[in-house]
């Protein structure tokens, strides 16, 4: 019996000691890495760090502001900010061919950046429909604008990997566009306010009956592919200067959200081809992206979707 409780005791020591040696990895700074996180994929990292994805490949990622670079090298498990060393990644799981990382690594380089350049992710402002501007300072521009929610009715659109499918989507962030842009003094036309189906003829002769300025349809895209990602911006393959300046300016705003630019495209859609007035059709990311799928359903990410393409059209009149 003595024997035996001694190999007990012996046992839970040698467990004991073995826990013992087993300390947390450590970062540059001493600091523990965090072994039980939520993970989040290196778009939303830097969508958290106001930046813009500018190289992923499986030997080096780059993520960019106006002034600051993350290089991430995950094969290196290092991480550097401005040419300086950080620290090592830590845990990294692919999901859908995309790395994801720890989501305490964004306030590890926000505390890295240099103090005068530190960026808030480009967050819109929360819509205010009830608060108008004073009469004084809100004049009407003259333009009017066609903002098309894509599909609708019998016509689902893209199923989501979220659950739902495409044309709700369309038509949240459709009316949030036209709310913005009514508050900015422009006359906004919906070809649907609702749940219905409208012909795609139809809709383009919505904006030739009023004499539309600018005709811009919402619609979310999808891929048999699951890590195809990234929204993007069609003009019709004759299109004129016009429609692909105005293509340009919302992909320059849309390019801010976080969400990555697959930059402006070519395609005969009929919404497109059958409109007088210069025209886009814009995806806004990937239904069938794990990750776009969950953004494109966040109230945060319609809401600076719509301001993103908003402001863009605000760019394109101011530069004409």
């Amino acid at each position: 019996m003595r024997k035996i409780t001694s190999l007990i005791l012996l046992s839970v020591f040698v467990m004991l000691a073995a826990a013992g040696c087993q300390q947390p990895a450590k970062r540059a700074d001493g600091s523990p890495l965090a072994v039980k996180e939520e993970l989040i994929n290196i778009y939303y990292l830097a969508g958290k760090l106001g930046m813009t994805v500018s190289t992923t490949t499986d030997d080096k990622i780059t993520f960019n502001d106006t002034v600051n670079t993350v290089t991430i090298l995950p094969k290196q498990d290092q991480i550097y900010v401005n040419n300086n060393y950080l620290g090592p990644i830590g845990k990294t799981k692919k999901i859908d061919d995309l790395l994801c990382v720890n989501s305490s690594i964004a306030d590890e380089i926000k505390n890295k950046l240099p103090k005068s350049f530190v960026q808030k992710p480009a967050e819109a402002a929360p819509l205010q429909p009830k608060q108008q501007p004073a009469k004084s300072a809100w004049e009407p521009t003259g333009k009017t604008i066609v903002i098309d929610a894509g599909h609708g009715g019998k016509d689902p659109g893209a199923a989501s990997s979220r659950g739902g499918n495409e044309k709700g989507i369309n038509l949240e962030v459709a009316q949030q566009i036209a709310q913005v842009l009514r508050d900015k003094g422009y006359r906004v036309i919906m070809t649907r306010n609702n749940d219905e189906f409208i012909e795609l003829e139809e809709r383009a002769a919505i904006a030739n009956r009023s004499h539309a300025d600018i005709f811009v349809s919402i619609h979310a895209d999808s891929s048999a592919k699951s890590n195809t990602n990234g929204f993007t911006v069609y003009v019709e393959r004759s299109s004129s200067r016009a429609s692909k300046d105005l293509a340009s300016a919302i992909d320059d705003r849309m390019a801010q959200t976080g969400i990555s630019s697959n930059g402006t495209k070519k395609a005969d859609y009929r919404v497109l081809t059958h409109t007088g007035c210069p025209a886009v059709l814009i995806e806004l990311g990937y239904l069938s992206n794990y990750w776009e799928a969950k953004q494109l359903k966040n109230d945060d990410m319609q809401k600076r979707l719509a301001y993103a393409v908003a402001n863009g059209i605000t760019d394109y009149f101011k530069r004409k």
